[in-house]
C-alpha cells in the first residue's frame, strides 16, 4: 500500500496541499475494510464521508428501475468518492458504492473534516479553490455535452 498521505495529495480536493495540511486531514480520518459485495453505501444516503481508496476496488452504480442497476465506474486504489458530502450539508448519494473487490478505504467524516477546516483558514481557503475548480472543470464538460446533443438533433 502506498503511503496514505502521497495518494490524499491525488484526490482533486486536496491536490497543491502541502505535507502539514495532508497530515491534519489525515488525522482527522480512519480506516474501514470492506468484503467484496459489501455496501458501502447506497443511492439516497445522507452523504456524510469522502473515501479514499488504499486498496482494492469499488463500485459506482446507479438504480435504473426496480429491477436493473447500471455500474457507472470501477474505481481503483489511489481514486476518491464522496467528495461532496463532506463540503454540503444537503448531499445524498446519487449513486450506491459497494466493494467491487476486498478493500480498505481512508475514510473522513464531515464533522471532524468541517471543524478542521472553521480551525485552519488557509486549509479551507486551498480546498475551497479545488472546489471551485472542480465544480468548474464539471460545468465545462457538461456545457460541452449539451452542445454535441443540441448540434447532433436530438434537442
Amino acid at each position: 500500500m502506498k503511503d496514505p498521505t502521497t495518494q490524499l495529495s491525488r484526490v482533486g480536493l486536496f491536490q497543491g496541499l502541502d505535507a502539514k495540511q495532508l497530515q491534519s486531514i489525515l488525522r482527522v480520518s480512519g480506516m474501514e475494510e470492506f468484503e467484496p459485495g459489501a455496501v458501502i453505501f447506497e443511492e439516497g444516503d445522507q452523504g456524510e464521508e469522502l473515501y479514499l481508496i488504499l486498496d482494492g476496488k469499488v463500485r459506482i452504480s446507479r438504480h435504473l428501475s426496480i429491477v436493473r442497476e447500471e455500474a457507472l465506474a470501477v474505481l481503483e486504489k489511489g481514486q476518491a468518492f464522496g467528495e461532496m458530502s463532506v463540503i454540503d450539508d444537503t448531499v445524498v448519494r446519487s449513486a450506491t458504492a459497494r466493494a467491487h473487490e476486498a478493500c480498505t478505504l481512508l475514510v473522513v467524516k464531515k464533522e471532524a473534516f468541517q471543524l478542521l477546516l472553521r480551525s485552519d483558514r488557509d486549509l479551507a481557503y486551498a480546498i475551497l479553490w479545488n472546489v471551485v475548480k472542480q465544480l468548474s472543470g464539471r460545468l465545462r464538460a457538461t456545457n460541452d455535452k449539451m452542445m454535441l446533443l443540441l448540434g447532433s438533433g436530438l434537442f
